[in-house]
């Protein structure tokens, strides 16, 4: 297959996960509201301002984290395609290099191996699909929406166990249980959005 067109799937592919990031931020990440008093009082505008900036580094953040994985994925079975390699080797490999001496870490690592796979099978199967846009390529792909929801389903799982990992491994200050139910209850219906979106265009 011609790498350019590898290349311009690899594009669309990280542009859909891009947008999907971005909306599932806007959910979880709340953007601080204009009041009267904003406009009026120049002090309260500064602190709005400041509220601004860091509303817009949060979703930032939020996007970059939310994406690592997606982005190792892409990019080993982007490169497992354009070389005719094994998938399954490319990423043992990828994984055998960076693997942590802590137990907790390990663990981590572990869930997030088990993510990446995921991943990088699904975008695999993009790659090697038709389309103009990313909904084709999923279209193309998985045919149904049952056989996409199971794939969507599988990935909640495993970023769900991620997350859990992640918050024994690094203890947050805070409590995160409200955030991590919000953010998946997002996640859920910001996929079923995008799948009826997907199957209906």
């Amino acid at each position: 297959m011609a790498q350019q067109l590898l290349e311009e799937r690899h594009a669309l592919i990280w542009h859909g996960e891009q947008v999907f990031a971005h909306a599932l931020a806007k959910q979880v990440i709340h953007k601080p509201k204009v009041t009267v008093w904003i406009i009026l009082l120049p002090l309260l505008f500064l602190f709005f301002m400041q509220d601004l900036k860091k509303y817009k580094n949060g979703i930032r953040d939020f996007v970059e984290g939310f994406l690592k994985n997606k982005k190792i994925a892409l990019d080993l079975a982007f490169n497992a395609v354009v070389d005719g390699a094994s998938l399954e080797k490319t990423v043992a490999a990828f994984g055998a290099d960076s693997r942590p001496d802590n137990a907790a870490e390990r663990t981590l690592h572990q869930k997030q191996m088990r993510e990446i796979e995921c991943l990088a099978a699904h975008f695999r199967q993009l790659l090697n699909s038709n389309g103009q846009t990313y909904e084709a390529l999923v279209r193309n792909s998985y045919i149904s929406p049952g056989k996409y929801k199971t794939f969507q389903d599988r990935l909640f799982e495993l970023e769900a166990a991620v997350i859990e990992a992640a918050l024994q491994a690094r203890p947050a200050e805070i409590d995160t249980g409200a955030l991590v139910a919000q953010m998946q209850s997002a996640m859920r219906t910001l996929r079923r959005q995008q799948r009826d979106h997907i199957f209906k265009s």
